[in-house]
């Protein structure tokens, strides 16, 4: 099961803070507890218009109890650490499931991009039809996925469109209409496994 989650850093943080904080103290803690086969945190390149400093992925093999984990010492240390960086309250997360193509190996650092499709005409049909469309040499490197509110009572966007690498000219057209919005970011991984 993969997630995502949109994070505001607090106002009192420099972008620079916020990450660092993130990186040297929070992802150690995280770890700690329960790793997950995927934890990555991008961080949009400046300019990027969108109330975000950090979209998160993480996953755990299928059976993995999220809520359960939670449930223990776990959630309260990292609800209380996130507290030190996070805006908490406009956190939301979603489950993510694929729709098409293959996610690529995960790189510890790399510039990758994202499309983020809202809420509207997106249906399935319509986000296959327009990955079918993607030009070979982004199709090939691309993995799109549905996303679910959890967590949360709502989550902006309803699917998203992930590329390994950074793409240049303007959204083809297919995900124009779908009005998808253009992410660029600096993604880190950890590398990590669930027992």
């Amino acid at each position: 099961m993969k997630y995502l989650s949109l994070i505001r850093r607090r106002k009192d943080f420099s972008v620079g803070a916020f990450r660092d904080y993130y990186e040297n103290q929070h992802v150690p803690l995280a770890l700690s507890f329960f790793p997950p086969q995927l934890y990555r945190r991008n961080y949009p390149d400046p300019g990027v218009e969108l109330p975000i400093d950090c979209l998160c992925e993480f996953a755990y093999p299928d059976g993995f109890d999220i809520e359960a984990a939670m449930g223990t010492s776990a959630g309260p240390a990292l609800a209380d650490d996130e507290g030190n960086f996070i805006e908490r309250d406009s956190t939301c997360t979603a489950q993510a499931t694929l729709l098409c193509g293959e996610p690529a190996a995960t790189q510890t650092l790399a510039s990758r991009e994202f499309w983020l499709i809202p809420h509207g005409d997106a249906k399935p049909d319509s986000l296959r039809e327009a990955f079918r469309c993607l030009p070979r040499e982004l199709r090939d490197g691309a993995c799109l996925e549905t996303l679910q509110p959890f967590w949360c009572n709502h989550f902006p966007y309803v699917a998203m469109l992930s590329l390994e690498t950074v793409s240049t000219g303007p959204l083809p057209a297919e995900f124009a209409a779908l009005g998808a919005v253009r992410v660029k970011v600096n993604s880190c991984a950890s590398r990590t496994t669930v027992a």
